[in-house]
């Protein structure tokens, strides 16, 4: 489960900066901000799986806390917008990987 938890970091991270990219490039309007927060919680998603490899619990639990965060912020632009794409699929993406995350976490100790 540890190794899941990890490597769903590692995905996670790497969709989060490429979704922030295409909300950039894709639109007819370039959104900064979704290549701002992308990249940052991309990068910070990354970052925790780096961590995972020395130190797991700091590590996953870094993890848990970006992916959680994502999660809730989205959550909020769901109920706004009403619309599935891109803020409901974020959701959807970090409750899966904030899961996995939480019961790698819960086993690891």
């Amino acid at each position: 489960m540890v190794e899941a938890a990890r490597w769903a970091l590692l995905a996670y991270g790497i969709l989060m900066i490429v979704g922030g990219v295409l909300g950039y490039v894709l639109p007819k309007t370039p959104s900064k901000i979704s290549l701002i927060a992308g990249s940052a919680s991309g990068i910070l998603a990354i970052v925790a799986w780096l961590i995972s490899r020395s130190q797991l619990v700091p590590g996953l639990a870094i993890g848990l806390v970006v992916v959680g965060g994502v999660g809730f912020m989205m959550l909020g632009r769901l109920k706004q917008s009403k619309k599935f794409m891109p803020s409901g699929m974020i959701v959807a993406l970090s409750a899966i990987v904030f899961v996995i995350v939480a019961a790698a976490l819960a086993t690891s100790e």
